[in-house]
């Protein structure tokens, strides 16, 4: 998912990149208002309709997609719709051949391997605590940006940041006390695709200043999965009997044209009249509503850890997104 002053070309998530804010907005509309919501609540599905695909690690059955194989059809489909639909448009902007490099860099590491490690792990933990863990990125872009870009911070957003790393810990750990499951492992290795993403956002910071964010998307969602295919292919031939169904389709759809390439057309398009301050709200959407839908359509149910941490995870987003405050001019003293 679209992160403030990001751009996501996977979940929802996606890699992220930095965007310039128009200095022109209009005011709110009812149709934009729900438009957004809409399109926040696709992302909130992404992850109930990624198991669905996936299934669980126990479950050999022939109609599960593998992971290499799901993030290759997704983003091939997703970014050739998008530039469908630039192109119709005559929006498509060319990319330079000083910057073509840096863009292949932002595909293989923001899409390919971002999520051939998301969607291996995602398969042995819940949808709910993949939710959460995507909702806390934010926090590791920040974490990212201090480190690689020495971009400083408030007090305030470092305490959010603080708040957001404890969550993630509870979250990943289910507890205090770290243990060492199944789930546990799988949730460092969910986490470690959101590093992933984040540092892609770093490598990204220039491209979305110089390009159309979403044409930056699509490139980097086509360049992602011409890097999966050769490995899409291998995790293909190794199932004999490879037979997904109904249900399995459908998430694909979903995910393809739903979640990566129509809400991302609604985040861009209201980009460019409102300001990613007014528009990060709606993203708030996702956490609340992910967990009630898996619990609706996979029966899930969240612990009290991770409860606790998604409050944590919560609270430190919002610091991390506060503004900094304006200085206020020294008043001429009599």
């Amino acid at each position: 998912m679209p992160r403030s002053r990001e751009f996501s070309s996977g979940d929802d998530r996606g890699y992220s990149g930095l965007i310039e804010e128009s200095g022109c907005h209009e005011p709110w509309r009812v149709r934009s208002v729900a438009a957004l919501s809409l399109a926040c609540v696709l992302w909130a599905g992404s992850a109930i309709a990624a198991k669905v695909a996936l299934g669980d690690g126990s479950d050999e059955s022939p109609a599960k997609i593998g992971p290499l194989l799901l993030a290759c059809v997704r983003f091939a489909g997703a970014g050739l719709l998008l530039m469908l639909y630039l192109r119709v448009r005559h929006a498509l902007v060319p990319v330079e051949r000083s910057d073509r490099r840096r863009l292949v860099a932002l595909g293989a590491f923001g899409i390919a391997a971002t999520y051939a490690v998301f969607y291996g792990g995602m398969r042995y933990t819940s949808a709910t605590e993949t939710t959460f863990l995507v909702a806390a990125e934010p926090i590791l872009i920040a974490l990212l940006a201090r480190v690689l870009l020495r971009e400083r911070l408030s007090r305030l957003q470092g305490l959010g940041m603080a708040a957001g790393l404890a969550g993630v810990y509870v979250i990943v750990f289910r507890g205090i006390v770290p243990t060492f499951e199944g789930t546990v492992a799988a949730n460092t290795v969910v986490t470690l695709a959101l590093v992933f993403e984040s540092y892609a956002s770093i490598l990204g910071k220039d491209l979305v200043r110089r390009y159309d964010g979403l044409s930056v998307a699509a490139y980097g969602m086509v360049i992602g999965s011409v890097c999966l295919l050769p490995l899409a292919i291998w995790e293909a031939s190794m199932r004999v009997a490879w037979r997904p169904g109904w249900p399995e389709i459908a998430a694909v759809v979903y995910l393809t044209v739903l979640c990566s390439a129509l809400a991302y057309g609604i985040w861009y398009s209201l980009l460019r009249r409102h300001s990613v301050s007014s528009m990060a709200g709606f993203l708030y959407i996702q956490p609340v509503l992910g967990p009630v839908f898996a619990y609706l359509l996979l029966g899930e149910r969240m612990s009290v850890w991770t409860f606790v941490g998604a409050a944590a995870t919560l609270a430190g987003v919002s610091l991390i997104a506060l503004p900094e405050r304006k200085r206020r001019p020294a008043s001429s003293a009599p």
